[in-house]
């Protein structure tokens, strides 16, 4: 099931990209404003998306009502529009069919993630992890207890709200030094990429990763095949880590704790600093 997602998201955006310009091209060449609302159609998925790139956007409302209704609202202007498009009428309302059907599946299925049982729970210590510092050293999470430390498992730089939520934490690390408070940043991507993402924001936050999975399977926060596809091709296993915040006291007790079950809904740093101050 989550490989059906990895590739249901990457042909998703593919599809409704292409048909996007296709439309817009007929569009440009006879002026009809059927072809424009059905292009904008297709543009909103495609720009919902990108938005999350270009605006470091950390997370969302679980719904989108506005794009979903902005979605049906072009639906009903190109079934009134199509009257000018006889010709084109059957593919003008299957392919925006099938964009507002994929909208739905991206909503309601492939946001929602797998049930994470319950391993980790408030109160309990967490369980020693071995993981590996960037530079492919081991390190246990024992070596963290006597202060204070705030766990990101997060899916890896391919996702921008994970890219966005890290970045949102760093604007606020003074606070969260001050509270005494280390940062342990986990994802299964390369080591190469995690260097990256820690040079890019140059704050003393622990990156680590867990390649092979065993640490995230012992706490539940694996997502096997949950990398989006075709993200292999720049180097990332097609296996991730769900998106988790863990909060240890200096004994390794489990202080605060999220674990998501939509991707797009994650808390916000307020949070984690009445958390802490506790």
């Amino acid at each position: 099931m989550n490989k059906l997602k990895s590739i249901f998201i990457s042909t998703y955006l593919t599809y409704a990209a292409i048909i996007a310009t296709i439309q817009i091209i007929q569009f440009t060449q006879s002026w009809d404003v059927a072809w424009l609302m059905s292009a904008l159609v297709h543009l909103l998925p495609v720009g919902f998306i990108a938005k999350l790139f270009l605006t470091h956007t950390p997370r969302t409302d679980q719904n989108l009502n506005a794009v979903t209704i902005a979605m049906f609202g072009l639906m009903i202007a190109v079934m009134i529009l199509m009257s000018s498009l006889p010709t084109a009428y059957p593919r003008l309302f299957t392919f925006a069919l099938i964009t507002l059907a994929g909208w739905i599946l991206y909503l309601k299925w492939y946001s929602v993630l797998p049930a994470r049982g319950d391993i980790l729970a408030i109160g309990i210590s967490l369980p020693e992890l071995t993981l590996e510092h960037t530079d492919g050293s081991q390190v246990n999470t024992s070596t963290f207890l006597g202060k204070k430390t705030l766990y990101m498992f997060y899916r890896g730089n391919w996702c921008p709200l994970c890219m966005a939520q890290i970045k949102e934490i760093a604007q606020q690390y003074k606070q969260l030094d001050e509270l005494g408070v280390q940062m342990v940043l986990v994802s299964s991507q390369p080591h190469s990429h995690s260097a990256n993402l820690a040079k890019k924001h140059n704050v003393p936050f622990i990156f680590l990763a867990d390649p092979k999975g065993k640490a995230s399977k012992t706490i539940g926060v694996n997502h096997d095949g949950g990398t989006a596809f075709g993200m292999e091709v720049f180097g990332y296993s097609s296996n991730t880590l769900l998106p988790t915040v863990i909060i240890t006291n200096e004994l390794g007790q489990i202080i605060f704790l999220d674990q998501t079950d939509n991707y797009r809904v994650r808390p916000e740093p307020e949070t984690f600093i009445k958390a802490l101050g506790q």
